[in-house]
């Protein structure tokens, strides 16, 4: 057999080479082997060129790019019983290859128009690799992956990595699953997805990864994940996932949506019907001449004249300083002193400045920070929207030391439980001056959290608090500011921990409070219900007997709270092996496990509500029959808060299984609604820390969700006409409704085996019911799609997958 070689071309991390073998007799077949010159097997694939020559059959011959010298490839010839009757072999020298390629490129284009990704002709036929995500987490890179192949009822798919050097890197392979796919031209072809995670060393370089399936051999074959695609699916996944906090562009951003010269000629003309009078107060300590000159300047320069700016000077003993008070305080009348003969420490020079302030509301202000021209005139607007307003706050950036803005904070609207464990609020802190006078004043113990400290003295007592979702603050990032380095005020974390126990001890609430990963964050366990209650842990199932009982084992085994029942709502089985199932675990544990049977149509709200009124607990645990308990006392952790008076719901963090998040709370928004900070690695917090922060939200999803019955109740249970998705969403917002709190905890964790994909609509009548149930969302709560949800700022991009990562 001979061979000629009629050029080659690179492209997508393959050499992709066409051969002719002349006089190739249409009934002979031709396999492919390829190795190097140690022996090495290199992988290979061989496709036969469609052509309409009557004497030659052209082939292309696709070989991953590889960083050695060259390989050596051997086809051989065999009739239809398969025994080899001819072979040949020829070279392919890799930087000959490259150098060929590029002119090739540029002389011989059809020839690249040819060849090029030849091998994606079968698809259809053999194993095929798709790269979906690559995250980064610290030295390593997540790659999750779709491997098709074509479908059997054995397949059974090996995968190994190799670099450019054909050096094995050892990988571990996450499975989420398969399913059964439907090819577009063929009503009775299929093809099998499996979806898989795993981790590579993060930096980027040419990977080879080889295809094999033990029981089909022919379905082998391999997939090139090139330097420049791995940088461009890292780049791709990074931008997805890149929160506002870590967003260069704010800084565009930030000049494209900030107040304009010509609104601030017409602010400083515009008359509210209540103007209340602005006391900002700011102690000052060995405050630098130029951070005070722009923090001054920056009350000045308002667009709501009627403020007064009281300035506290701690710093007796700085002559220049106060020389450059004395000569502002000149300039304008607005601007008052008061000295110090020595410094108090921050609490005592703020009290002393509220004492002389004579504004109907209190502004508090850091001496090297700087305001929007336009925040007393944004905050008096508000004020005049809900004249029940008692406190205020916006969102705020960090000034860094060359000038420039960057890390901007978008708060949420008013959320109590992310206040407790970390002073969100900050700045600009703003009280109404009659409610301040009814607050016990800050003492040096607070020092450091004096912020927090009043904030939650405040909102116990507050009618309404309103927050300004514009960036009007800008905190500076000094050496020794706590903005810059949080070890800098390391006494804050102890009088932040003091502050939210007496918090919580003024509203009658039992709970533990400790310092929490992160500095100046605060972890809270609310006290479990003296009276001991049962929690009727509710979990749909069918089939799937393996799946039901990792579930149930996580539950038995590793919960360290006794008084509970699981309710298995068993719908339409088919597998016999799954109700002798069923009579082990209700024989084994008779006073913990019920199986009750639900017989008609899947309708997982009807599945719900079925459950309910089987459950015999006041408290009910909504939980998916894949799920598998991680931390031991996440029932005590979840009936703490659920039982608090003012919360409706709660969900917790879920992992997928290769350990990152597949659920830290739920954002209204986009089609419907979506997961946020899906697929951060685990210990990577996220926005401000979001995903590891306890926080009041719109929603969580019923894969792990506990509820008071009484809630259940009031509300109707779950809306049986959302008979897959939202239902969950649904009945939060019910909740809501209700002024009960969902609350999302961390603090509690679960893997959810669930695939990276929802899973196809691939179906007429499946694709009719999922927009009937966004209709439904969409009808039933346009607020939420109008307004925004209310606990996420609506300077977030709102198009999904970016949305559900803070994005700007």
């Amino acid at each position: 057999m001979r061979i000629k070689e009629a050029g080659v071309c690179r492209g997508s991390g393959k050499i992709f080479a066409k051969i002719i073998l002349p006089s190739l007799p249409e009934t002979s077949a031709v396999t492919i082997s390829a190795d190097t010159d140690n022996g090495r097997d290199v992988p290979c694939s061989l496709y036969e060129l469609d052509t309409n020559r009557d004497a030659d059959r052209a082939f292309v011959v696709v070989v991953p790019m590889l960083d050695i010298s060259s390989c050596q490839i051997t086809l051989t010839e065999s009739q239809n019983d398969t025994t080899p009757r001819d072979s040949a072999s020829f070279r392919i020298r890799f930087t000959s290859a490259k150098w060929e390629s590029r002119l090739n490129y540029r002389l011989n284009q059809q020839l690249c128009r040819e060849i090029r990704d030849y091998d994606k002709v079968g698809i259809y036929d053999n194993a095929t690799i798709d790269f979906l995500d690559c995250i980064e987490d610290g030295n390593e890179a997540i790659l999750r992956i779709a491997v098709h192949e074509p479908y059997r009822d054995d397949n059974a798919p090996s995968i190994k990595c190799l670099d450019a050097a054909l050096n094995t890197i050892p990988i571990s392979l996450v499975t989420f699953g398969n399913a059964k796919e439907i090819i577009p031209f063929s009503a009775n072809k299929y093809r099998r997805e499996y979806q898989y995670s795993l981790r590579v060393p993060n930096e980027i370089k040419r990977l080879v990864f080889t295809i094999d399936d033990a029981n089909h051999p022919s379905f082998g074959s391999f997939e090139v994940l090139d330097g420049p695609m791995f940088a461009d699916l890292r780049l791709r996944t990074a931008n997805i996932m890149r929160s506002a906090q870590e967003d260069i562009a704010y800084r565009d951003w930030f000049k494209a949506h900030r107040v304009d010269v010509a609104a601030l000629s017409k602010q400083d003309h515009i008359h509210f019907s209540y103007e209340p009078k602005f006391s900002i107060v700011v102690p000052l300590y060995k405050t630098p001449r130029s951070f005070f000159r722009s923090m001054a300047d920056s009350v000045i320069k308002q667009s709501y004249r009627n403020w007064e700016l009281i300035l506290v000077n701690a710093s007796p003993e700085d002559g220049e300083l106060a020389e450059l008070v004395s000569q502002y305080s000149r300039k304008d009348a607005r601007i008052r002193v008061v000295s110090l003969s020595e410094n108090l420490g921050i609490s005592e020079n703020t009290n002393q400045g509220i004492e002389v302030a004579s504004g109907d509301f209190i502004c508090f202000f850091d001496h090297d920070d700087m305001i929007e021209p336009n925040i007393l005139f944004e905050y008096v607007r508000a004020i005049n929207s809900r004249s029940d307003t008692d406190l205020l706050y916006c969102d705020e950036d960090k000034l860094l030391p060359n000038g420039s803005l960057a890390q901007p904070f978008f708060k949420p609207d008013f959320n109590l439980d992310l206040l407790r464990g970390n002073n969100y609020i900050c700045h600009m802190l703003t009280i109404r001056k009659s409610l301040l006078d009814q607050i016990e004043p800050n003492t040096a113990e607070y020092d450091g959290a004096q912020d927090h400290n009043l904030t939650l003295r405040a909102v116990e007592k507050a009618r309404y608090v309103n927050h300004i979702p514009m960036p009007l603050y800008h905190w500076r990032m000094s050496a020794t500011s706590t903005a810059a380095d949080a070890s800098s005020k390391s006494y804050a974390t102890s009088a932040g921990i003091r502050a939210v126990r007496e918090h919580l001890d003024r509203l009658g609430i039992s709970a533990t409070v400790s310092q929490s990963r992160r500095p100046f964050t605060y972890k809270v366990v609310y006290d479990v219900p003296k009276d001991h209650p049962l929690i009727s842990i509710i979990i749909p199932s069918k089939d799937h007997t393996e799946v039901l009982d990792t579930c149930i084992q996580s539950i038995l085994t590793k919960s360290t709270y006794d008084n509970y029942e699981i309710v298995i709502i068993e719908n339409n089985s088919t597998d016999n092996t799954t109700f002798e199932y069923y009579a082990s675990l209700v024989s084994a544990h008779p006073n913990i496990i019920r199986v009750e049977y639900w017989k008609q149509e899947f309708n997982f709200s009807k599945l719900m509500n079925f459950g309910a009124e089987k459950a015999k607990g006041d408290y009910l645990l909504l939980l998916n029959n894949d799920t598998e308990v991680i931390t031991p006392d996440w029932l005590e952790v979840m009936l703490g808060l659920c039982a608090r008076e003012d919360v409706g719901v709660v969900g917790v963090r879920l992992l997928y299984p290769d350990n990152t998040i597949q659920h830290a709370g739920v954002c209204i928004g986009g089609v419907c609604a979506g997961h946020l900070c899906k697929n951060f690695p685990r210990n990577r917090w996220g926005y401000f820390a979001m995903q590891d922060s306890q926080q009041d939200l719109s929603a969580v999803t019923a894969a792990c969700l506990m509820t008071k019955r009484s809630s259940f109740e009031v509300v109707g249970g779950f809306t049986e006409e959302l008979t897959v998705a939202f239902n969950d969403v649904d009945y939060c917002l019910k909740i809501r409704a209700l002024d009960k709190l969902v609350v999302y905890t961390p603090e509690v964790e679960l893997y959810h085996y669930e695939s990276l994909s929802r899973g196809s609509e691939n179906s007429d009548a499946k694709r009719m019911r999922f927009h009937r149930e966004i209709a439904y969302m969409n009808y039933h709560w346009a607020e939420y799609y109008v307004k925004g949800d209310p606990y996420f700022n609506p300077n977030f991009t709102q198009s999904e997958p970016a949305m559900f990562n803070y994005h700007l």
